[in-house]
């Protein structure tokens, strides 16, 4: 028997450069009929598959949603490190979006793969019923991250989902099926944007039934509780509000995921990744599963001992979100230091990612495992669903005074209700989900734009109308990122994003 693994990893890299990700697989690929002959076989590939997709969860793929949006802003000097993204001037051959485009498309044929192979081995009743279960584990967990792969490739490729005009406006090619092909005219179009969330509902329907494995804190499969969170990302994305607040109240009353009241408890449970209130956390044996995590690349350090050289430095206006001496986020995920390098002065740094010893040797690389889901954003799930529902005001400020009341010591409840309480869901939203790649989908889902200020010191930032100075309206098409120029190139049937020119 084949070394299922090791086909899986390598042929996944190679789909991630081809011309057309969505259909084609290399012609040295291995065969679905010849794959899947056993339960080893089928764990060895999912196993596989989870390896793959580590890598979408963490570095590029959070810090440039952030960097588009009103978080950060550069220092000056400071190499122009994804400035395209930052300062909006993306072209169709910008690199982040290929490798997003292509490794995503690549983890969901590979998803195709363990689906068609499972329902073989299935269909074929020759399983006993231990075997039959464990199957049906993997044909779920593939499912699972077939609908959370689509998913983030309308966060990144398509407009905000809204019920009145997703038949109007595009989704990405759904590709259900392996099936290998050099013929162009067999790639898919971009359907409608709601033919696309209805797929990843399909699957997550898929999930919960065959996921049946309970959740457990920090874990690094996927539970019935994972299924449950990316259902309630997902309902509140499509303004099914009801299913939103269902599914994040579900995991709250549980009481199997505890909020983190105190400062030393939370510094350690980001700094060694044992936070109690992980519901999905990526696995990783050393520094090598993932590379340098983006702190080092941006927010934080230069890696020298004691020359703090940050690219980005968070915005002031956030920072005044922050009760900065109560509050046990600001307290655990800030610093502030005096810069030496490119620039001189003081400045207030995201230290989020401070790098887990057990993930690096003799020099810090400022890894950290990727906590996909954590139990705090279901509470900021369930406020918002409850107040975009109607009549649930006092629900919404339960929500939010129950999560301030684990953050800020000596929190006193305060009752919220109308437009004063949207404003507190959302700057609560920045206060608990700053750096984990949130903010630019939050803007797009409640249809605003934004202005960057003058930043924390003026004379240590970037200035003009690119960096400080930079306005964007609420509909703009430059939210949305372009289809790579290769893809665009190679499929004939592929229709290109508002905004862009195929260059």
């Amino acid at each position: 028997m084949k070394n299922i693994k090791t086909i899986l990893i390598v042929a996944a890299s190679i789909v991630a450069f081809s011309a057309c990700s969505l259909d084609k697989f290399p012609d040295n690929a291995i065969n679905t009929d010849e794959a899947m002959e056993s339960v080893a076989d089928c764990e060895a590939f999912r196993n596989g598959l989870y390896s793959g997709t580590k890598g979408v969860f963490t570095g590029a793929y959070v810090y440039v949603p952030d960097l588009q949006a009103d978080l950060y802003h550069a220092v000056k000097n400071f190499g122009n490190f994804q400035g395209a993204w930052y300062h909006y001037s993306v072209t169709t051959s910008e690199g982040m979006a290929g490798s997003a485009w292509y490794g995503i498309y690549g983890i969901i044929a590979n998803a195709n793969f363990l689906i068609e192979g499972t329902q073989k081995l299935l269909a074929a009743g020759t399983l006993d019923e231990a075997d039959t279960k464990m199957v049906e584990l993997y044909y779920g967990e593939a499912c699972y991250l077939r609908a959370h792969m689509y998913y983030l490739l309308c966060c990144y490729f398509c407009e905000d989902y809204d019920p009145d005009t997703a038949e109007e406006f595009m989704g990405v090619p759904v590709v259900l099926k392996y099936e290998p092909t050099g013929d162009s005219s067999k790639y898919p179009a971009r359907p409608t944007l709601q033919d696309t969330y209805d797929q990843i509902l399909i699957d997550l329907e898929e999930a919960e039934k065959y996921v049946t494995v309970a959740g457990s804190v920090g874990s690094a499969y996927i539970t019935s509780d994972v299924v449950a969170a990316l259902q309630a990302r997902v309902a509140l994305m499509m303004h099914d509000y009801d299913t939103a607040l269902l599914k994040a109240k579900s995991l709250i009353d549980g009481g199997k995921y505890q909020l983190v009241s105190d400062v030393r408890t939370f510094v350690d449970g980001w700094t060694n990744d044992n936070l109690s209130e992980t519901i999905w956390q990526a696995a990783m044996t050393g520094p090598d599963d993932l590379g340098n995590a983006f702190s080092y690349f941006i927010y934080n350090t230069s890696g020298k001992e004691g020359e703090d050289n940050p690219q980005y430095v968070p915005e002031d206006w956030a920072l005044k979100l922050y009760d900065k001496e109560n509050d046990i986020r600001y307290q655990s995920w800030f610093d502030t230091r005096d810069i030496t390098t490119p620039v001189v002065g003081t400045l207030t740094l995201l230290v989020k990612y401070p790098g887990n010893p057990k993930l690096y040797s003799a020099v810090t690389n400022y890894v950290n495992q990727p906590k996909i889901f954590r139990i705090s954003e279901m509470y900021l799930i369930a406020a918002e669903a409850a107040i975009a529902k109607g009549g649930q005001d006092p629900v919404a400020s339960k929500y939010i005074n129950d999560l301030r009341a684990k953050r800020i010591q000596g929190w006193k409840n305060t009752d919220y209700s109308g437009d004063a309480l949207v404003v507190e869901l959302r700057q609560e939203r920045v206060r608990e989900l700053f750096g984990e790649g949130h903010r630019m989908n939050d803007l797009k889902r409640w249809h605003i734009g934004f202005t960057r200020s003058a930043g924390q010191d003026p004379e240590l930032v970037m200035p003009g109308e690119k960096y400080a100075g930079l306005s964007m309206e609420a509909d703009s098409p430059l939210f949305v990122w372009p289809i790579p120029v290769d893809e665009m190139q190679a499929n004939p049937q592929m229709t290109q994003n508002p905004g862009y020119t195929n260059e």
